[in-house]
Order: C-alpha cells, then sequence, then structure tokens
C-alpha cells in the first residue's frame, strides 16, 4: 500500500500522455475576448478536465472544513 499512490499517479500520468499524442489534432479556441490557437485537442481536455476538478474541489471546502470542525468539538467534550 506504500507505493500504491506513486505507481497510480506514474499511470495516471502516461495514460494522460498517450491521450494527449492520440488527440493531436490542432483546434482554435475562441473565447469571448480572445481567440487561442495551436492547443491539441488532447491538451484542451486535459487542462478542462484539471480546471473542472480545481472547481469542484473549491466548492467542496466549506463542507470539508465544517465537517473537521464538527468532529474536533466532539472530540474535546468527549476528553472533557
Amino acid at each position: 500500500m506504500k507505493y500504491f499512490y506513486f505507481i497510480f499517479l506514474i499511470i495516471l500520468i502516461s495514460v494522460f500522455a498517450i491521450f494527449i499524442n492520440l488527440n493531436s489534432d490542432l483546434i482554435e479556441l475562441d473565447l469571448f475576448f480572445a481567440k487561442i490557437s495551436g492547443f491539441t485537442k488532447g491538451f484542451a481536455i486535459m487542462v478542462a478536465l484539471l480546471i473542472g476538478a480545481i472547481v469542484s474541489f473549491f466548492f467542496q471546502l466549506p463542507i470539508l472544513i465544517r465537517k473537521n470542525k464538527k468532529i474536533k468539538e466532539g472530540d474535546d467534550s468527549s476528553k472533557a
């Protein structure tokens, strides 16, 4: 179990690299105020996935912090 996360991370990065190489068609991103060209499909999909994960984690932070405070308060009252 010690190396499970390390091996999983290496496999995940290699799958991402393969996915990016297999989707090497260049696309053009047309945003509201800018037009960006020269991105590959694979890179655009991986960046969108990463941004989605970060935004999801950001929105879950208040729930995670609230759970930690309740656990700490419960530990303090049981010790007294």
